[in-house]
């Protein structure tokens, strides 16, 4: 039985989307029409804005919209990280926070391991719960949780406003909005 939870949320590769020589080229073309000499030599550095979830990454990146890794920076969180992006969902642009496929991972783990998250992005994994907190709550995300039975048989169901709370609360879940699916049960 294959479980996928994507949460509506967005990411991005940042070198599909972000060039350091196309802005260095248009920093020296601003030199050129400024009277500046161009070919002068100076220290050229510049601080990259990532997208803050997959749905800004989806947007921001022309290049490729294509499922796969990329690397986003919610608000407020320390550094940039890598997440799996799910654009072939509905118009794309949710984040996977977890993947069970075929037991690869072990899921019975402690406190600090769901709090860092675990396993392969590209497998089986959980994003994090300290992750997923600064997710959740800089804006307002869709819960999509994706089963398909052993059976073969394929359910979803969905949240309309789900919301984590960060670690000094237990991350507990404080909303979930409303349901929708294809499935009965709620």
């Amino acid at each position: 039985m294959e479980r996928v939870i994507h949460l509506k949320i967005i990411k991005l590769i940042l070198y599909l989307c972000w060039s350091a020589d196309s802005v260095l080229n248009q920093d020296l073309n601003n030199r050129h029409n400024s009277g500046t000499n161009p070919d002068s030599s100076y220290f050229f550095y510049q601080q990259p804005d990532y997208p803050k979830d997959c749905a800004e990454a989806r947007d921001q990146c022309s290049t490729s919209t294509g499922s796969g890794v990329y690397i986003i920076k919610p608000d407020g969180y320390q550094e940039p990280f890598e997440v799996y992006c799910d654009n072939t969902l509905d118009s794309g642009g949710w984040t996977v926070i977890q993947r069970m496929k075929d037991g690869t991972i072990y899921f019975n783990r402690n406190w600090t391991e769901y709090k860092t998250g675990f396993g392969f992005l590209s497998q089986e994994f959980w994003l994090g719960n300290d992750k997923l907190s600064f997710l959740t709550n800089q804006d307002t995300y869709e819960l999509c949780i994706d089963f398909t039975s052993v059976d073969g048989l394929s359910f979803y169901v969905t949240y309309n406003k789900f919301r984590i709370s960060d670690e000094y609360s237990e991350y507990k879940l404080t909303s979930v909005g409303e349901y929708s699916g294809s499935e009965g049960n709620k």
